[in-house]
């Protein structure tokens, strides 16, 4: 593995655990037994640092996506695969990442959020059609409206104010807004896969 690589997982792994503000490029150096001077002259700071982590890890995320929709038997199965990396994927966070990654560089926040956006809204507008063709879900819904309401909910459900951390679990949270979803916007065919799935 590149020496890029190796800072590029473990600094991920770092602020995945510890969040981004109490994480020094030294102590990402020290974790990798290399110097801090090898950590600099890949990345010149640890602003580029965490964007080029990020960017990383949408990659990854989108893959995953692309493989968990080419394996799956139907969209609902794809939809649950998806949730339950999502799941995992929010148990191993530390909230503090998303606390830091907001306060501390909003600009990056800002950036990869409006970027994603859109891409993520075509996704699931691509998911919902798929899903009406499979007869799993409901022929009546209007799927640009649906793609944006799903995506509003999950900016909601991350919302803090409205669901303070200390209050509310995240994947207690996520996991209604997905099944309750799905199953909302199902045909009686999708209800059942969906409520087989439960069990």
């Amino acid at each position: 593995m590149e020496v890029r690589e190796r800072i590029i997982e473990e600094a991920t792994r770092l602020f995945f655990q510890y969040g981004i503000r109490s994480i020094t490029m030294n102590e990402i150096a020290v974790s990798l037994g290399i110097s801090k001077r090898t950590v600099y002259e890949t990345f010149k700071d640890k602003t580029e640092l965490i964007h080029t982590c990020l960017r990383d890890l949408i990659r990854q995320r989108d893959e995953r996506s692309q493989e968990v929709i080419a394996s799956s038997a139907n969209v609902i199965e794809a939809i649950f695969t998806s949730m339950q990396d999502g799941i995992k994927a929010i148990n191993t966070i530390n909230p503090l990442f998303f606390h830091d990654l907001k306060k501390y560089y909003p600009v990056i926040w800002k950036t990869l959020h409006e970027e994603n956006k859109e891409k993520h809204y075509n996704l699931t507008y691509t998911q919902l059609r798929k899903g009406v063709n499979e007869g799993l879900f409901r022929k009546d819904i209007h799927i640009g409206i649906v793609s944006k309401l799903f995506h509003e909910q999950v900016n909601l459900i991350s919302d803090e104010s409205v669901f303070p951390r200390e209050q509310y679990e995240l994947t207690d949270l996520f996991k209604n807004l997905m099944i309750n979803f799905v199953r909302g916007i199902s045909t009686q065919k999708g209800i059942d896969l969906v409520d087989k799935m439960l069990d």
